[in-house]
C-alpha cells in the first residue's frame, strides 16, 4: 500500500514539474505575430498614378468644312463624335490648317492645296474635346506669317495648348510640359516641310533638327515621365512609310522619345513596339474631307495609358477608335470595314494588336 502511494506521488510530483517547465517556456517565448499582419506593416504598397493620352491624326478646318462652320454651325465637325466619351485625360490631335481671317475665304480659289480655317474654328477646337493640338504641318503658313500669327494667338486666347510653332525663335523648340495627375508629360513637334517655303521659315515652324533636338530632349528628360514626339512627314497616300520617316523615329526612340507620332499621309499604318517605346508612323485623318481615297476616310485614335509609382512609369496601348473621317466624322461601326481596317493595321505593326483592338 504504501508502496503504490508512493509511486502515485512520484508521478504527480514528474506532471507537476513537466506543466511548470511548460509555463515557463511559454512565459519567456515571443508573441505569434500574423504574418499578414507583419508584411502589411513592413511593406506598403506603392500609391499609381495614371494618365491617359488619346490621340487622333490630322485636323482640317478649313475648305468646305470652314464653310460648313462659318454658315451652318460652329460645331458642325465634330457634331457625330463626341471625343468626351472616350473619357481621356489629354486628347491630341494635329491642326491641318492656320486659323485666320481671310474675308470669308477659307481655301484659295486656284490651289487646293492652300487653305485656312475662319477665326470662328477657334470655337470650334474649343468646344471639341481636344486639349493639344500640334501646329508644326505643311499648312502652317499657307496664309503667311501674319496668319501664323493670328492662328497662335487664336489659339492663346482660347486657352488651347499647341506646340510647333512660336513667334520667338529662342522658344521654338522647347517642348510643351503637361503635368497632370502627378505625371509630367513632355511633348515636341516638328514638320519636315511647308507648302509656302518663305524665308527663314525655320525660325518660327519647328523641323526635325536633330542637333537641336537632341540637346532639348536631353534637357528635360530626367525631369519628366514621359517624351511625346509629333512628327509631320512623308508621302501622301502610299500604304507604308518611307524609309526617312523610319529612320527619324527610330533615332526619336534612340534618343529619349517615349511616344512617336506620325502624321501627313492622310492613311493609317501601323503601330511599332521598341522596347518599352511605341512608334505610330501616321495616325491618318481625324476630320478632313478626302473621299477621293478609301484609306483617307478610315482612321483610328489611340489611347495611351502612363502609370507611374515609386518603380518609375510604364507606357502601354489601352484600345484602338476606329472612326469614319468626313467633314462630319463618326465612329465606325460596320463589322466589315472595322476588320479591314483591323487587318490593315495589323499587317503593319511588328506585334498583336487584338488585346486592345475594341
Amino acid at each position: 500500500m504504501i508502496e503504490n502511494y508512493k509511486k502515485v506521488i512520484a508521478r504527480i510530483v514528474v506532471v507537476t514539474i513537466l506543466i511548470a517547465i511548460e509555463i515557463a517556456l511559454l512565459t519567456h517565448k515571443k508573441p505569434n505575430v500574423s504574418p499578414t499582419i507583419e508584411i502589411d506593416t513592413l511593406i506598403q504598397n506603392p500609391k499609381t498614378s495614371t494618365v491617359s493620352f488619346l490621340a487622333f491624326g490630322d485636323i482640317n478646318l478649313g475648305r468646305k468644312v470652314g464653310q460648313k462652320i462659318l454658315n451652318i454651325n460652329v460645331n458642325y465637325p465634330f457634331e457625330k463624335y463626341n471625343i468626351q466619351e472616350d473619357s481621356a485625360d489629354i486628347v491630341f490631335a494635329n491642326l491641318e490648317s492656320q486659323i485666320s481671317f481671310q474675308n470669308g475665304e477659307t481655301g484659295h480659289p486656284i490651289y487646293n492645296l492652300i487653305f485656312t480655317a475662319p477665326p470662328e474654328a477657334t470655337t470650334t477646337l474649343q468646344n471639341s474635346g481636344i486639349d493639344v493640338v500640334s501646329t508644326a504641318n505643311n499648312h502652317a503658313l499657307d496664309y503667311g506669317y501674319k496668319a501664323l500669327k493670328e492662328t497662335i494667338e487664336n489659339l492663346k486666347r482660347a486657352n488651347i495648348l499647341f506646340i510647333g510653332t512660336s513667334n520667338n525663335e529662342k522658344t521654338l523648340f522647347n517642348p510643351l510640359i503637361i503635368e497632370k495627375n502627378n505625371i509630367k508629360i513632355a511633348i515636341f513637334a516638328v514638320t519636315s516641310f511647308v507648302n509656302i517655303a518663305l524665308k527663314d521659315w525655320r525660325k518660327s515652324i519647328a523641323s526635325p533638327d536633330t542637333i537641336l533636338l537632341k540637346t532639348k530632349i536631353a534637357q528635360i528628360r530626367d525631369s519628366v515621365d514621359v517624351v511625346i514626339m509629333s512628327y509631320h512627314g512623308g508621302v501622301e497616300y502610299i500604304d507604308t512609310p518611307i524609309k526617312s520617316v523610319r529612320e527619324f523615329a527610330e533615332w526619336c526612340v534612340e534618343n529619349g522619345i517615349d511616344v512617336f507620332l506620325g502624321h501627313h499621309p492622310h492613311v493609317t499604318y501601323g503601330v511599332e513596339k521598341i522596347g518599352s517605346k511605341f512608334i505610330v508612323h501616321s495616325l491618318g485623318n481625324f476630320i478632313f474631307f478626302q473621299p477621293q481615297h478609301y484609306w483617307t476616310q478610315k482612321s483610328y485614335g489611340l489611347k495611351f495609358i502612363f502609370q507611374k509609382n515609386d518603380s518609375g512609369t510604364t507606357i502601354d496601348i489601352l484600345r484602338f477608335y476606329p472612326v469614319s473621317v468626313s467633314m462630319q466624322t463618326k465612329r465606325l461601326t460596320d463589322s466589315v470595314e472595322i476588320d479591314k481596317l483591323f487587318n490593315r493595321t495589323q499587317s503593319l505593326s511588328n506585334f498583336d494588336l487584338k488585346h486592345y483592338w475594341n
